[in-house]
């Protein structure tokens, strides 16, 4: 089951629940961003309607990110500024 869980600056939190809709991921890089577009491929939902996420991450926080999962082989990840 997909979901996403973010907390805005005012301390309330936002879910979005994808249950067992497939899912379309499209990732996105520049030198400072990367963005993650997460979408639901609900058919019967009209276009405004329909569940996604959109993630803008710094590239920074990303690139180390990544580099700590690689070099713990898979493991848990956490980004941190």
């Amino acid at each position: 089951m997909s979901h996403v869980i973010i907390r805005g600056n005012n301390g309330r939190r936002h879910e979005i629940d994808f249950d067992n809709a497939e899912i379309t991921v499209e990732v996105y890089a520049n030198e400072e961003n990367v963005e993650l577009v997460i979408e639901a491929l609900d058919e019967g939902h009209p276009s405004e309607k329909k569940r996604f996420a959109l993630v803008n991450i710094p590239r920074p926080a990303f690139d180390k990110a990544m580099a700590e999962m690689a070099r713990s082989k898979g493991t848990a990840l956490k980004a941190v500024d």
